[in-house]
């Protein structure tokens, strides 16, 4: 349901989320009847009602980089590990109306409960500083602010007997006519002196993925997560239930990250 909101918000289309969500599992139709139409309705809600909330978007969408990860002291790149991303948008100098000469990201999310909390967590979140230390060493430029879009999930769920074809057009209806309710946005910022640790946090999280590889020092497990949000797919692996070949370890990148000219991301033109 998330990629599919953001194509649908990339190509400002209800339809473009839809054939998104059709296209990569087909057979789920036939399998799961009413459920998979109900998600459609869902996304198509929320697609639709955030086209209608925001009518400034950015002229570029989906933009990926892949950038030299550097030591943040001497400049020098690492040997082992590059940095590679997608921004979800990008205003280019000049065209978001707010901050004329600027560059400005975007960032688009879903979410089933969106709270003060879930905002406030922003001014530390660790995404939202790579990625404006990746645009300012992407676009030779500071880029400072990110236009933080969040779209709750439904919170109206379907009637016993009730169609879903109704359901749908109350889910619609409701998206349309309580957009406070599910629609959020905030300008999120960072000094240079914040983005001046993160790149310290990048460069120690860089070691340590390599001193586990190297067996030198062992990973730290976060048993809080195990089972909390549903089942790990590695707890047998944890636990000692399998071992690693078990699993088919493939060479592709993040989902996101496209694999094009030999195995490199694509390079995207870059904004003035």
């Amino acid at each position: 349901m998330g990629s599919a909101f953001h194509e649908g918000v990339e190509k400002k289309s209800v339809d473009a989320a839809l054939a998104s969500m059709r296209g990569g599992e087909p057979i789920w139709e036939i399998w799961e009847g009413d459920a998979a139409r109900v998600r459609e309705s869902i996304v198509s809600a929320m697609v639709g009602g955030a086209l209608a909330r925001w009518s400034e978007w950015p002229s570029r969408q989906e933009f990926q980089f892949d950038l030299p990860l550097r030591h943040p002291d001497t400049g020098n790149s690492s040997k082992r590990h590059r940095f590679s991303g997608v921004f979800d948008g990008v205003w280019a100098s000049g065209e978001h109306p707010s901050y004329p000469g600027r560059i400005v990201l975007g960032e688009w999310k879903t979410a089933s409960v969106v709270n003060q909390d879930y905002m406030q967590r922003l001014e530390i979140d660790f995404q939202v500083s790579t990625y404006l230390w990746a645009a300012s060493e992407l676009f030779k430029t500071p880029v400072r602010e990110v236009v933080y879009r969040v779209v709750k999930k439904p919170t109206i769920r379907q009637r016993k007997e009730e169609s879903v074809e109704d359901y749908a057009e109350r889910v619609k209806q409701d998206y349309l006519e309580r957009p406070e309710h599910y629609f959020f946005e905030q300008i999120v910022t960072r000094t240079d002196e914040q983005l001046e640790a993160w790149k310290r946090q990048a460069w120690a999280i860089h070691k340590r993925i390599l001193q586990i590889k190297r067996g030198a020092l062992p990973p730290i497990k976060n048993t809080q997560s195990c089972i909390s949000r549903g089942r790990c797919p590695y707890f047998d692996l944890c636990v000692g239930a399998i071992d690693e070949t078990a699993f088919k370890k493939l060479p592709t990148k993040h989902r996101e990250i496209k694999e094009v000219n030999n195995g490199n991301p694509s390079r995207q033109a870059v904004p003035a």
